[in-house]
């Protein structure tokens, strides 16, 4: 009866384990889709999707490059209700008629943009984009004590320039790069602008 008892118990256990561990990956997971996604084309020309996810409300930022001689570029600004991982985002900004779908998969976007040709988004972007980072686009406040800038994303490339706590930095969804570094633009004070590169770590999203 002890052992039956005892054996009850250990099941209890190990399901509430199981319960727990459930639950915090399914959280991690839901954290780990805020970032920014990329497609590149064999032609050359990409695009970049930063997403942000607060429930079931997303707000996605899109850049397309086009590759071309004329430096064409592409853009989109739109929000939705994700609904089975799934979103039809909608634009105050952008031509009416441009339809962009979304199904979000984990670390996996998937993308589908109709008649948004004068938005320059057109099928050569659809697809699936891959995460290259946490980063999303837009305003950043400085969280580390000093902040040092790099003229590239490597430790070799320290400049003496740095930024300091509580100065918000702008990061471009043009310049967002693989990994923890960002490319961030500076205004201080008496207007004077500063721009390079720091560690996502340095700083927490506005």
């Amino acid at each position: 009866m002890k052992y039956s008892q005892l054996g009850s118990n250990l099941r209890v256990n190990v399901l509430k384990m199981f319960i727990r561990i459930t639950i915090l990956t399914t959280g991690c997971s839901v954290q780990a889709q805020d970032g920014t996604y990329e497609l590149k084309n064999k032609n050359g020309s990409y695009s970049y999707i930063s997403l942000i996810k607060k429930q079931k409300h997303i707000t996605a930022e899109i850049f397309a490059w086009w590759n071309t001689l004329g430096a064409q570029t592409g853009s989109y600004y739109g929000t939705g209700i994700l609904a089975d991982r799934q979103s039809v985002l909608k634009s105050d900004e952008n031509d009416p008629d441009c339809t962009v779908r979304l199904k979000l998969i984990n670390n996996v976007l998937h993308a589908k943009f109709e008649k948004c040709a004068p938005d320059h988004l057109t099928e050569d972007f659809n697809g699936m984009y891959t995460k290259i980072s946490d980063a999303t686009a837009g305003g950043y406040k400085v969280t580390s004590e000093k902040s040092f800038l790099y003229s590239e994303p490597a430790e070799k490339y320290k400049q003496s320039v740095y930024l300091i706590k509580g100065d918000t930095v702008t990061l471009n969804l043009d310049r967002i790069t693989k990994g923890n570094w960002i490319y961030i633009y500076f205004k201080s004070a008496n207007g004077k602008e500063t721009s390079g590169y720091i560690k996502l770590g340095d700083v927490k999203k506005i």
